[in-house]
Formats: C-alpha cells, sequence, structure tokens
C-alpha cells in the first residue's frame, strides 16, 4: 500500500482518530509533542500527569491524523480517578485504531494488565507499541510483548523511541499505510481543539510536577481565571487549588522562593507555546478535598 495520493490539498487524504492507550509513564505524551513538533501536552517522570483527553491534530502532505492522547491507566479510588478512567473510554470509543504503548524498561504489572484488558475488549484494531527502546534491553521488549500478547494475540507490534524525531516519523509512515482515505475534519494549520488558556493551565502544573516532590503536585487543580491578549503582552493569572492548608507553606517555600520558581517557570512554559511575551499572576487557594467532589472536577471541566 502507497501512501502517495492524488488528491487536492487540504480537503482529504489518509486520515483516521487514532487513541493512544497505556498505563502512566510510557510516553504518550512525549510521542504527540515529538510527532507535532511543539509542546502542546503536559509531561512529567511523575504518574498520572494527563488528566483528562488531549487532541493533537497531525497534518502532512497527503494525511490528517487526530490523536487522542488519555491518563494513564490505573486502578480508579475516588472521583478524579474515575474521571480520568472515562476520559480514557471515550477515547477508545472515539479511535478508529489504538497504539497500545508499552514501556520495556518496567516489568509488566496490574496496570499492564488493565491496558491489555482494555485493549483487548475495545473492538478497535490495536497496534502494540513498544517505547523506550534505547533504554531496554531485548529480553526486556521480548517479555514485554509476551505479557501483551496473552491478551491481543493477533496485533502487529512496532517499536520508537518517542524522544527521537526520526523514529516518531518512522513509525507514523507505517501508521499512514493503515489508515483510509477520507475528508479532513480540520484546517491544516490547526495542531488542536483545545483553548490555549486550557494548555496554559496543563503547563502551569507542569511545573508544579517538575518543583514540587511526592504527592503534593497531585493534589494541586490549576485553574485559569483571566486571559488577557494586549498588544505588547499576554497576561495571565491562575488559581492552584490546594486541597489542604498545610500544602500551602510548601508551594510557597522559604521566603516565597518557590512559588516564584514556578511561576517564572511556567511563564516561559505559556510564552513560548502563545509565542508572544508573557506576564504570569499565581494565586493559592484551598480547597479540601477536591479530587473526591465529583462538582468540583466539573467546574473545572476534568469530568463531564
Amino acid at each position: 500500500m502507497t501512501n502517495t495520493l492524488e488528491l487536492p490539498p487540504g480537503e482529504s487524504g489518509r486520515t483516521g482518530c487514532v487513541t493512544l492507550l497505556g498505563r502512566p509513564n510510557t510516553g504518550k505524551s512525549t510521542f504527540l509533542n515529538t510527532l507535532l513538533g511543539c509542546h502542546l501536552a503536559a509531561v512529567s517522570s511523575k504518574p498520572q500527569t494527563t488528566r483528562k483527553q488531549l487532541l493533537g491534530i497531525y497534518n502532512d502532505a497527503d494525511s490528517q491524523i487526530l490523536f487522542l492522547d488519555t491518563p494513564g491507566v490505573h486502578a480508579a479510588k475516588i472521583a478524579i480517578d474515575e474521571a480520568m478512567d472515562l476520559a480514557v473510554q471515550k477515547g477508545l470509543d472515539e479511535a478508529d485504531i489504538v497504539i497500545c504503548m508499552l514501556d520495556p524498561t518496567r516489568p509488566p504489572g496490574d496496570e499492564d494488565r488493565m491496558t491489555a484488558e482494555l485493549a483487548a475488549g475495545c473492538g478497535k484494531p490495536v497496534l502494540l507499541l513498544l517505547n523506550k527502546i534505547d533504554l531496554a534491553s531485548q529480553e526486556q521488549c521480548r517479555q514485554h510483548l509476551s505479557f501483551y500478547r496473552q491478551f491481543l494475540p493477533d496485533c502487529p507490534s512496532f517499536s520508537l523511541v518517542a524522544l527521537q524525531p526520526e523514529s516518531v516519523q518512522q513509525f507514523l509512515q507505517q501508521l499512514k499505510a493503515l489508515l483510509p482515505v477520507g475528508v479532513f475534519l480540520f484546517d491544516r494549520e490547526d495542531i488542536t481543539n483545545v483553548y490555549e488558556r486550557d494548555i496554559a493551565a496543563d503547563l502551569i502544573r507542569e511545573a508544579l510536577l517538575e518543583e514540587l516532590q511526592q504527592e503534593i503536585p497531585h493534589c494541586i487543580a490549576v485553574t485559569v481565571d483571566s486571559w488577557q491578549e494586549q498588544q505588547d503582552c499576554l497576561l495571565v493569572e491562575a488559581t492552584l487549588h490546594l486541597e489542604r492548608e498545610a500544602h500551602k507553606g510548601i508551594v510557597i517555600g522559604q521566603g516565597g522562593r518557590m512559588i516564584k520558581k514556578i511561576r517564572q517557570i511556567a511563564k516561559a512554559k505559556i510564552g513560548k507555546f502563545c509565542q508572544r511575551k508573557t506576564d504570569l499572576s499565581l494565586f493559592l487557594k484551598v480547597s479540601p478535598n477536591w479530587r473526591k467532589r465529583k462538582q468540583f472536577l466539573k467546574d473545572i471541566r476534568l469530568l463531564e
């Protein structure tokens, strides 16, 4: 099958919805960022960085592929976990193809079993994609594929390094050959359907995950309260919702050093994404047990 199509540019070509599925920290968001050539999805070394579904739109000369990044598959314990589970299931429902991303650097566990069972039961074509092959041994890769093939015996497998553009492009060419020809749904200039302010909230969360330790960043929700596009500067105001009063001192830091550092890092991330000078103000608010409150999760659009 060839990827060279004789079609009017900007109207039709290889297209489809591809959902990224995997346990936490397999590299789904990193893959999406590398593919798009921009920092759209928040990434960190900590699990549960992705809390909701994110659409990334890949365009080239003969294709438009809609990638759905989903939260990492894990056991649901509280309301926010349930919200992430719903985002995963919605992504599977909307998929034409499911990419089940594997991290062979870690032994298969319960989250891998949950992921494999979801993929096997979704009723969609599934591709197994081994990531981080530069860090894993051949035996680790073999072990991971063997584990997933217990649930998905007939699925084709591929491998890449999500941080390397050349590796991602090689896989993309293989993926395009599996997609049908259809009409494009978005303009070629679009990379997502998400508002910039919502991406900014995720980039602030990314800064929190980078700088704060252990469980603290997972107990923080970010809402962007004001977004003013002035002639010479973008003015952003955001609130960090903390679950406990005791977290304030940790986030602020001695002499305010931590919150200043987080603000500077987040401001740089937002400015780079929006490609303009940015000023960011951060406010702290205690919202007790917000992760367990479904109405709060609906208010901040983590739960539909």
